[in-house]
């Protein structure tokens, strides 16, 4: 195979410079906010609920099993984290029976209790079933993060804490959202690396679980 040119793959390389400043554009500041908020939760032995549609739904299902594996360290509690978008007979009941708009905020109503954290993942903000779980999760004592787009559409709103995806294409949003995802594991990696099973078990209760 002979070597091409990059004037030959314009698009190629277009859309990796596009993607190369969407990404020095994320905020650090918003990020580790919401880095703090997952730290929190696990110190109290909370659990993080993700959600999303199409790629998100993908990000959110990938984010989950990195956050629960990748994490992982003999003798400390592990992350506590849920999927919502791979249970397909609770996905295809509540879409069914109820309506597709409350296909996270009825499993959740079942599991999460007051202290956990609802992370949604939208690229436009405005997806119906992830705004009924955040406003779920508002409603009844949990943190509500969101990994967004450019301007967050209504889940900013429903958001303690928002990241937002600065870039043109929906492929680029996905693609950010997607590393924010592997910042976030990476930096819990770091904080159950440097617990204890004690100084986690006792945070909330006083007495080991």
């Amino acid at each position: 195979m002979t070597e091409r040119s990059q004037d030959q793959y314009p698009s190629m390389h277009d859309y990796l410079d596009r993607l190369s400043r969407s990404l020095k554009a994320v905020s650090v500041a918003d990020l580790a906010r919401v880095a703090s908020i997952i730290e929190a939760a696990y110190r109290s032995r909370g659990t993080l609920y993700v959600c999303g549609n199409g790629g998100s739904a993908a990000t959110a299902s990938h984010f989950a099993v990195d956050m629960a594996k990748n994490t992982r360290v003999s003798g400390v509690p592990p992350v506590r984290v849920v999927s919502l978008v791979d249970h397909v007979p609770a996905l295809t009941a509540w879409a069914n029976d109820i309506g597709y708009e409350k296909v996270f905020s009825g499993q959740i109503e079942g599991l999460a209790v007051p202290g956990d954290v609802i992370i949604g993942i939208s690229t436009s903000g405005n997806s119906p079933n992830v705004l009924h779980a955040l406003a779920y999760g508002r409603d009844h004592g949990m943190t509500t993060v969101g990994l967004l787009g450019p301007v967050g559409g209504h889940a900013r709103d429903l958001c303690d804490a928002w990241v937002a995806a600065p870039a043109e294409s929906i492929e680029e949003q996905e693609d950010l959202h997607m590393t924010m995802t592997h910042v976030l594991t990476r930096h819990m990696r770091e904080v159950v690396r440097g617990s204890d099973a004690t100084s986690v078990t006792l945070a909330v209760t006083g007495e080991p679980r």
